[in-house]
């Protein structure tokens, strides 16, 4: 083990075959869309959850409310 050199990596380049920088950057453009639609579809669940918690607050105040006057 003493004064053996240890192995190196070896170094390549790859080159795509089929590379098309027009096409490349269309798909990059169309991945962000579809981020940006996932994210407003978030939100809209986000919303529905607040009106379903907020209808819930609602009918505890109300249930409640109807408990104390008894």
């Amino acid at each position: 083990m003493l004064g053996r050199r240890l192995p190196k990596n070896r170094r390549f380049s790859y080159e795509p075959h089929y590379y098309d920088p027009k096409k490349e950057e269309k798909e990059g453009r169309r991945i962000k869309f579809q981020r940006k639609t996932r994210k407003s579809t978030a939100k809209m669940r986000s919303l529905v959850w607040l009106f379903i918690l907020l209808a819930l607050v609602v009918y505890a105040i109300y249930f409640f409310g109807r408990m104390a006057v008894r």
